[in-house]
């Protein structure tokens, strides 16, 4: 059984948290909001890069993929399903038709892609499509003797196009975007992890590096916010999630001498907390414009998300407990081993 790494679970922990409460609906104009939501989903590509392996056979990689993203999507959607059904009720008076209850499947099956005909069912799993199709670009890279050549063409390939795609929206949305944006750092990671790099920590660098990345990545996002330069807008995009993910590395090796059980549960039950918290955001936001007596959507300022944001984790915690034991399908696993 591989042991655990430890900082890799504070740092999935804390992302999948910031996740949950980045989905609570808040104001695009506070900083704090537009900069976790711009820069956050970078270290579940990171850290799928860092933690690929490059000595599985063809076979034994299709099932980890299978088991771990694949069928986790497809279950996931599937669960949701009802709740969407429930929503499209309540929001309407009445079930849909063919044609309306089509459309969340299909846009699952194309990958939470919107248009006339299609729609998001569980938007929040984009990832998992974006993460296998990085997965069998290695895999495929791996094949040839130019690796890294063909990867890095590729990283400067995908910042191109993400910038066209800003200035002419022609990709369809959500996967095929969040491939374009978030792939350099999916190989910075694997780069990383082949490398078996950020294995120590030294604590009075990690601090510096720590703080100074993070404040390095405030202010390129700010200036980022505020240029009107499109393509300066563009190029400064890269660099904030490149400091924001070193700021988030170091702080995690700063954390590393400390274990927690429910660090650990929350990284293990990523899975479930990604695939999940859609119906309970909603849930919430309904019964809180119930309860308030609001006409329009509802907005949180961060103190009250915070709080919603703990409530969201504690309902989810003990599924992710339960399905360690009985379920660990649920988590991207065939069975218990690696999860303890």
């Amino acid at each position: 059984m591989r042991e655990r790494i430890n900082w890799i679970d504070w740092g999935k922990c804390m992302a999948v948290c910031t996740v949950v409460f980045c989905h609570l609906p808040q104001s695009q104009e506070w900083f704090y909001y537009r900069f976790l939501q711009a820069t956050i989903i970078t270290v579940f590509f990171w850290a799928s890069g860092y933690l690929k392996k490059d000595r599985e056979s063809t076979k034994d990689r299709w099932h980890k993929y299978w088991i771990s993203l694949i069928l986790p999507y497809l279950l996931y959607n599937a669960l949701v399903y009802p709740f969407w059904l429930v929503r499209f009720y309540l929001q309407n008076g009445g079930m849909p038709d063919l044609f309306h209850a089509m459309r969340p499947i299909l846009g699952a099956l194309l990958f939470q892609h919107e248009n006339s005909f299609t729609e998001p069912l569980n938007g929040s799993l984009w990832y998992l499509p974006a993460i296998l199709f990085m997965h069998l670009l290695i895999d495929w890279c791996r094949k040839g003797r130019h690796l890294h050549a063909i990867m890095i063409t590729l990283c400067f390939l995908s910042v191109i196009l993400y910038a066209a795609n800003k200035r002419y929206e022609f990709l369809p949305n959500l996967t095929p975007i969040g491939i374009f944006s978030r792939l350099p750092y999916y190989y910075i990671g694997y780069v990383m992890g082949q490398r078996k790099m950020f294995r120590q920590c030294h604590f009075k660098r990690d601090l510096l590096m720590c703080l100074g990345c993070f404040s390095l990545s405030f202010l390129v996002f700010f200036w980022h916010l505020h240029e009107g330069n499109f393509l300066l807008h563009i190029v400064l995009f890269y660099p904030v999630n490149l400091l924001f993910l070193f700021g988030t590395l170091y702080g995690c090796l700063l954390l590393d001498r400390y274990k927690a059980n429910i660090v650990i549960n929350l990284s293990i039950g990523t899975l479930v907390i990604i695939g999940l918290h859609y119906p309970l955001v909603s849930l919430t936001n309904l019964i809180l414009k119930h309860l308030l007596g609001l006409s329009g959507n509802i907005c949180y300022h961060w103190y009250t998300a915070l709080p919603v944001t703990i409530i969201i984790l504690a309902v989810l915690y003990p599924i992710i407990v339960i399905a360690k034991r009985h379920f660990p399908i649920l988590l991207g696993k065939k069975d218990a081993k690696g999860l303890f």
